[in-house]
C-alpha cells in the first residue's frame, strides 16, 4: 500500500515538473527588419519635441517647488500649534 502511495506521488511529481518545463521553452525571436534611417525631417521634429519636454519638465519643477514651499509653510505652522498645545497642557497641569 505504501509502495503504491509513493509510486503515485512520484507519477504526479513527474506529470507536473514535465508539464512546467513543456510551458517554460524559449519563445521565438522576433525578426528584425530593416529599417531606413530616420530623414532630416524627423531628426529636426524629435530635437522639437525634446525642447518642448525639456520645458515643460522645467514648469513642473517650478510648480512642485511652489507645492513644496507650501507645505513646508504649513509644516511650521502646524509644528507652532503643537507646541503652543504642549505649552497649554503643561500650565494646565500647574493650575
Amino acid at each position: 500500500m505504501q509502495i503504491l502511495r509513493i509510486f503515485i506521488i512520484s507519477a504526479g511529481m513527474f506529470a507536473f515538473a514535465a508539464f512546467g518545463v513543456a510551458q517554460t521553452s524559449e519563445p521565438t525571436p522576433p525578426t528584425l527588419s530593416a529599417q531606413p534611417p530616420p530623414a532630416a525631417a524627423s531628426a529636426a521634429k524629435e530635437e522639437a519635441e525634446l525642447a518642448a519636454n525639456i520645458s515643460e519638465l522645467q514648469e513642473l519643477k517650478a510648480q512642485n517647488q511652489e507645492i513644496l514651499k507650501e507645505q513646508q509653510a504649513a509644516l511650521d505652522q502646524l509644528d507652532d500649534l503643537q507646541k503652543e498645545a504642549e505649552q497649554l497642557r503643561i500650565y494646565s497641569k500647574r493650575g
